[in-house]
């Protein structure tokens, strides 16, 4: 079944429409993930509307290269001007910025387009042979677990997000409280909090929400930081073929930092920033020469990239099997999922769904194979990238958010919601209270509550259902746990520091 699959994924990805796709997507995660201040989230948030009307098979494809493009592009800016366009390319200023400095930046960036690619490709390769065995293990999973792994989600989310984890849980449950108003799903009917206004009979839709929380909250956020915090931009030196050669001596760095980007990216709540340090500190544990790093080591380069492009694969398979996105991007994907009307889960591993979950991998390959032969022959172009002002970025970033959410419905009351979502996202982070809980509360809300429900229902009215099975028991435990570690963890904190004094 997996081979024959398999082809029928190969013949879907090598026709010339879907190659454009995997082509735009690609270039235009790459010039999104070289610009500061964007990011592969904004990037898939700003195209998510735009792809509503497209089959959702191309939209994926888009979305999904557009992300690969964009973690690459991100070591760009990091390279060139210190300055990571996300979380997973921080990582990359370590070594690539020293490089670039001793006029070895273009080395620096062919070492990240082919480290980026090899990892990328070996990722896609696990991804889709681990996705062999992934229907038996789904068979667990009913009602009851899909209710508690999306509430654990969001508690892992919290758990791993910047600032207090106390707001960070009050960002996630806030999401989920959105979800609510509207008519409620079920037998019920009830209206919920509408305060009569017809309008919001069917709820709040999460694209306005999404692209008002990204978009329009990142672009006043960026438009407050000081401009003098960027460092001045390397000189573009150094030789490409060095770079590739380099990349080929540390073969079992780039083997090993791939496993660790696939397993780190694949646990939920983690993603490629972890996944990244992790490599960067294994490469340097397993080097001989230790004093070297920090101070322009192409192992170190190799390492953290090759880990970046893996643990998009990885972080694919909790967001296709269950539906828990482990970051802000995988989040948007997996609303890209939904609003084409795939659900995750056992219906992806099966006929059509399990043709379309392999052939985001193979296009995820074809996407490294064109990051390394853009990357390689466009090295001075995309360098030019970094220099974008961001006084013309953030009117850009804005038009495209009002574009894209007033040409799906062209409803004024979206735009209102994308307006009031985008002042809220700004006032939450400026009072420490971290975004993407809330955004992945939004988009699992209605999963959450739907299979809620059903459980009540079989369970007679009655949430002990949820302990008839081994498999709940585990995910409550597990929920708990995670509720209760950061708990414990500051009151030891405080016991040590008392005990100290």
């Amino acid at each position: 079944m997996f081979w024959d699959t398999l082809w029928q994924a190969l013949q879907v990805v090598t026709t010339p429409e879907i190659l454009i796709w995997i082509f735009t997507g690609t270039v235009c995660g790459i010039i999104i993930g070289a610009i500061p201040g964007i990011g592969p989230a904004l990037g898939c948030a700003l195209a998510l509307p735009f792809t509503v009307y497209i089959d959702p098979l191309k939209a994926l494809l888009f979305m999904v290269t557009l992300y690969d493009g964009a973690m690459y592009g991100g070591s760009i800016s990091s390279i060139l001007i210190n300055t990571p366009g996300d979380g997973p390319a921080a990582a990359s200023t370590i070594e690539g910025y020293p490089m670039a400095q001793q006029g070895k930046a273009i080395s620096a960036l062919s070492i990240s387009a082919s480290s980026s690619t090899l990892g990328g490709i070996l990722g896609s390769i696990i991804g889709m042979f681990f996705s062999v065995f992934m229907l038996s293990f789904l068979m667990l999973f009913g009602t009851p677990e899909y209710f508690l792994l999306g509430i654990l989600g969001i508690v892992l989310i919290a758990m791993v997000s910047k600032g207090s984890y106390y707001k960070a849980i009050i960002s996630g449950f806030f999401g989920l409280a959105i979800t609510t108003i509207g008519i409620a799903p079920g037998a019920s009917a009830d209206v919920r909090y509408t305060f009569g206004a017809l309008t919001l009979y069917d709820g709040i839709s999460f694209l306005p929400v999404l692209l008002g929380l990204f978009g329009v909250a990142t672009m006043a956020q960026l438009k407050g930081e000081d401009k003098s915090q960027i460092s001045d931009r390397a000189t573009l030196g150094g030789k490409r073929l060095d770079g590739v050669r380099t990349t080929f001596r540390n073969w079992a760095t780039i083997l090993k930092s791939s496993v660790i980007g696939f397993l780190i990216g694949s646990m939920p709540g983690t993603g490629g920033t972890v996944a990244t340090f992790v490599a960067y500190g294994e490469a340097v544990r397993s080097s001989a020469d230790k004093t070297s790093f920090g101070k322009g080591n192409p192992k170190g380069l190799v390492a953290t990239e090759s880990a970046n492009n893996a643990a998009i694969k990885g972080a694919l398979m909790p967001t296709i099997l269950f539906g828990i996105p482990g970051s802000a991007t995988t989040a948007i994907l997996l609303a890209a999922m939904l609003i084409h009307g795939l659900r995750p889960g056992m219906s992806m591993f099966q006929g059509q769904g399990y043709v379309i979950t392999l052939a985001l991998f193979l296009g995820l390959i074809v996407s490294e194979i064109m990051i390394i032969i853009i990357g390689l022959s466009m090295v001075r172009i995309l360098g030019k990238v970094t220099t974008i002002d961001k006084n013309l970025i953030i009117p850009l970033v804005i038009v495209l958010s009002v574009l894209g959410i007033f040409s799906l419905k062209f409803s004024w009351f979206d735009l209102c919601v994308m307006g009031g979502a985008g002042i809220l996202g700004f006032a939450l982070q400026r009072f420490g209270f971290p975004v993407i809980p809330a955004v992945i509360g939004i988009i699992l809300g209605k999963i959450i509550e739907e299979n809620l429900l059903r459980t009540m229902e079989l369970g007679g009215g009655s949430l002990f259902y949820l302990l008839s099975k081994p498999a709940s028991l585990i995910l409550i435990l597990c929920t708990i746990t995670a509720l209760v570690a950061p708990v414990l963890n500051t009151l030891f904190k405080g016991k040590r520091t008392n005990d100290t004094n």
